[in-house]
């Protein structure tokens, strides 16, 4: 699994919504526009092609930024305080 930081600037109120839901599908917000996202492959595929179903490709932008497991863990804020980035993950042993 790898951790990225996803970060989109959106121009179209209803297409912003509809980003945020699917990146609230597949991570936690952090902000209002940026995402902890802690992706397999597949489901890094997944969240790419729901996003390219969505966004305008000439007015609107969604970064995937790759953060490894040092940096991820070394997120600070200032502000607000900030959940530790693995704090909401679920794991189920069946």
């Amino acid at each position: 699994m790898e951790t990225y930081l996803v970060a989109y600037d959106i121009r179209d109120p209803k297409r912003l919504r509809k980003v945020a839901e699917v990146c609230a599908d597949f991570g936690y917000r952090r902000q209002y526009s940026v995402f902890l996202c802690r992706l397999t492959a597949v489901n890094q595929v997944r969240m790419k092609s729901r996003l390219y179903e969505i966004i305008n490709l000439e007015q609107d932008q969604v970064l995937f930024v790759p953060l490894c497991e040092r940096c991820a863990g070394g997120i600070e804020a200032l502000g607000r305080p900030v959940d530790k980035y693995d704090a909401k993950d679920v794991v189920i042993v069946c």
